[in-house]
């Protein structure tokens, strides 16, 4: 058989074979063309993911922004202390565009002492009168025509009928001032105040009597670059610390996640063998810190300290060493830090805060 002969043998073969191959390779050139993107996009979403920390339990969505607080609650008692948590309610009420209601609750006894002792039994109208005058005087006036303020008189037990309003009206975020107290007497905030962070459904936030001049504007920027974040280590913590977040974020501020330990009491000659296991305790705290940093870190800049001590004074040390304008802190269920009631850990910490606290129940979140 000739050379050439065999040659368009070959070639009537292999052709059809080669025609079939780069039908193929064509197929799937195309195919890859349309995978290739997709890849690099979750490449970039994954390196970009490991670059901010997030947690593997989480979802790579970035969180849908908050539209913070809408619906602002703010007892008063005419006091200085109420004045200036009013002040602090409008900057908040100006920042989320939120209506601002103010409320001043009666106390039946007193109406009927009035009545009965000074013959006065219009003290119900005198103090819708004397509000709106407390109102005009702490709010200025321009930013009373920015916000949609209200202001009302209601008659009953300060707490119930707080938290009645908050929960008629939908309210999102209560502020109260608290009546600073010094020695023994800090442990006694008002039962009160004492009430309302024991029962609430929405975030609480106590402003007590600090060394700032009350008659002071508030800051319209407060409460600055860095909020403060008191963490008990226990179970819920990822939600309640993305909760604390999302708080930080709304307000333009980066996260200091703080958690104190409790020193273990012993006798002097025992306290050199526990050096070791109070270093144990640190690091283990500390690996737990890390890891609700990087849940946070979805959504703020934020920083870890652990400490070991008295929980209220290393608390109020770092706030006052950081220069932190508000603390944040969890009311719990259950036994925690001071004692069994759900508001006792903010109730202590704000006994020796100077500054905000802002407490929220655990099942809170922002939505």
């Amino acid at each position: 058989m000739s050379h050439k002969l065999t040659a368009r043998i070959i070639g009537a073969i292999t052709e059809p074979l080669w025609q079939r191959d780069r039908l193929e390779m064509r197929a799937v050139g195309a195919l890859s063309s349309a995978i290739r993107p997709i890849r690099q996009r979750r490449s970039r979403h994954s390196a970009a993911r490991i670059k901010r920390g997030d947690d593997e339990d989480f979802t790579m969505i970035r969180p849908k922004k908050w539209a913070g607080f809408r619906s602002v609650l703010c007892p008063i008692d005419f006091s200085e202390h109420s004045q200036r948590a009013l002040q602090y309610a409008v900057v908040i009420a100006l920042r989320g565009k939120a209506v601002l209601k103010v409320v001043y609750v009666n106390d039946p006894l007193l109406i009927a002492a009035a009545a009965a002792a000074l013959n006065d039994r219009q003290l119900a109208k005198r103090s819708a009168h004397e509000l709106r005058k407390f109102v005009d005087a702490t709010v200025a006036a321009n930013s009373r025509k920015q916000l949609h303020l209200t202001a009302r008189v209601s008659i009953g037990n300060p707490s119930d009928q707080i938290l009645k309003a908050a929960n008629g009206s939908a309210t999102d975020l209560i502020v109260l001032g608290t009546h600073g107290l010094t020695g023994a007497d800090r442990l006694f905030m008002g039962s009160t105040t004492l009430s309302v962070l024991e029962r609430t459904t929405v975030p609480v936030l106590a402003i007590p009597h600090g060394r700032e001049n009350p008659a002071a504007p508030v800051s319209p920027s407060w409460p600055g670059a860095r909020i403060l974040a008191a963490i008990e280590l226990d179970g819920g913590l990822a939600c309640q610390v993305e909760s604390a977040a999302r708080i930080a974020r709304w307000f333009g501020s980066s996260l200091l996640l703080a958690h104190v330990l409790t020193e273990v009491a012993a006798p002097r000659w025992l306290s050199a063998d526990l050096t070791a296991h109070k270093r144990i305790r640190i690091a283990q705290a500390q690996r737990q810190m890390d890891h609700l940093a990087a849940v946070a870190q979805r959504y703020v800049k934020t920083d870890v300290h652990v400490a070991c001590g008295n929980i209220a004074d290393e608390i109020t040390a770092l706030a006052a060493s950081e220069r932190t304008e508000l603390l944040l802190t969890t009311l719990h269920d259950r036994r925690r830090w001071f004692g069994a009631k759900r508001g006792s850990i903010s109730y202590h910490v704000l006994s020796h805060a100077v500054t905000p606290v802002l407490a929220y129940p655990p099942q809170w979140r922002p939505r």
